[in-house]
């Protein structure tokens, strides 16, 4: 594959990651909000998103597989490291929806508690 198409490829991979990046970080200020359904509705966008990269990235690796050698530079490089950082803010949103899960619970059942006394 040319260095063009590299290019091309890479920067789809980049805008993807980053929107992906950019919908998880708003489902963790969503969560902190305790607005669970928006949260989890970015997180969904997120995933989507996601899916776009590695579907560009499963078909680099298939061509590879192939034997269609791709030409290796650094803007492709730079875009797996956005799938990288893709992939480690969903799983951070993810723990996070959780956590303020438990944080809502438990003030809720610390005010009950408060009332009832």
């Amino acid at each position: 594959m040319d260095n063009e198409k590299i290019y091309e490829i890479a920067f789809q991979i980049i805008v993807h990651a980053g929107e992906s990046r950019s919908l998880s970080s708003e489902a963790m200020d969503a969560a902190e909000n305790y607005d669970f359904e928006r949260a989890e509705a970015l997180l969904k966008q997120a995933n989507q998103e996601f899916l776009n990269c590695h579907k560009i990235q499963t078909e680099l690796l298939t061509n590879e597989a192939n034997g269609e050698k791709n030409a290796i530079n650094v803007i492709l490089i730079h875009s797996q490291d956005h799938l990288t950082m893709a992939t480690m803010a969903m799983d951070n949103a993810k723990r996070w929806i959780k956590i303020n899960k438990k944080f809502k619970d438990l003030e809720e059942k610390n005010e009950k508690s408060n009332v009832d006394l």
